[in-house]
């Protein structure tokens, strides 16, 4: 699979526009999620990437992870996969500026590598990531937590339709959103499921995508780990309401992968909070594929401010 370099793509501007998050008035971005993750490489060690185009909001945190991954794998030697990561989150991005992306080695090893990325905007050191690869290998799952019996992602509505049916609902999204998801600053079409289980759930699925190596698509359900977590930490809190809500934002997150995941297919993304204090707040996740294998597992760190 071949993705044109990133740059800075073009949006189109269109009369119109359902805004999602921080849009800009008027402009919608068609781009892929493929191709808005896509890095130029500059030497062996340092890759260029950008925000998407179209929206003026701080940088999403799973766009500098999904990127910052795509860089370590990029100097990792064939057939190894990323088994784990850990980020952590020091600025915030601005939207119109190149990110940097500076990958040192840690360890190549028979079986494993390590690698650590530096975020830099404009000298500014935005992010650090530490990620360990591994010889990829289908293994035999012993174990695997059942995922909670839920409705099918078909049977749920859209997200969009969800927002206008209960436009008062909180649930860690402030913004109207886009009945073309794809389009979004983060394009992921999200199926809430509503009960009155603790924590939250949902599915989710982001575009799918024709071939790529596995790291590609680890990349991807990266970007889309980020989402909603802090939200679970204040639901868990027991803010029901926008007036309650404190800010949060994200110190740190870690991400396992246990299976091979593939971009397209719907995931299940089970959230809670086990512990929070006046300061800080813990989030984490269990991802399941379709199947209800646990295809990755999640932990996110929030300040309260």
């Amino acid at each position: 699979m071949e993705v044109e370099p990133p740059g800075r793509q073009p949006v189109d501007r269109i009369p119109e526009v359902d805004g999602d998050e921080s849009s800009i008035p008027g402009l919608v971005n068609p781009v892929p999620l493929v191709q808005r993750l896509a890095l130029t490489q500059e030497r062996d060690d340092r890759f260029i990437g950008y925000p998407p185009c179209g929206f003026d909001q701080r940088v999403f945190g799973g766009h500098l992870v999904a990127q910052a991954l795509l860089a370590a794998a990029g100097t990792i030697q064939p057939g190894r996969v990323v088994s784990s990561l850990h980020a952590y989150f020091l600025r915030s991005g601005r939207p119109e500026e190149a990110l940097d992306y500076a990958v040192t080695t840690i360890r190549d090893g028979r079986s494993s590598a390590v690698r650590s990325v530096t975020v830099t905007q404009a000298e500014r050191v935005l992010m650090t990531l530490s990620a360990l690869f591994a010889e990829h290998r289908e293994d035999i799952d012993t174990r695997s937590v059942l995922p909670p019996q839920v409705p099918r992602p078909e049977d749920l509505v859209p997200l969009h339709e969800r927002r206008t049916a209960v436009p008062d609902r909180w649930d860690g999204i402030n913004r109207p959103t886009r009945e073309h998801w794809w389009t979004a600053s983060r394009p992921l079409d999200v199926r809430y499921i509503d009960d009155d289980a603790p924590g939250r759930r949902f599915w989710f699925r982001a575009e799918a995508v024709d071939g790529g190596p596995q790291n590609l698509h680890r990349a991807i359900v990266a970007f889309a780990s980020d989402r909603s977590l802090l939200p679970v930490i204040v639901k868990e809190r027991g803010a029901v309401d926008s007036a309650s809500v404190p800010k949060v934002s994200s110190v740190d997150h870690a991400l396992w992968f246990h299976g091979d995941v593939r971009a397209g297919e719907w995931l299940l993304y089970v959230q809670d909070s086990p512990h929070s204090t006046e300061r800080f707040g813990t989030a984490r996740g269990l991802i399941h594929s379709s199947d209800g294998a646990v295809v990755a597992s999640v932990v996110q760190q929030g300040l309260l401010h």
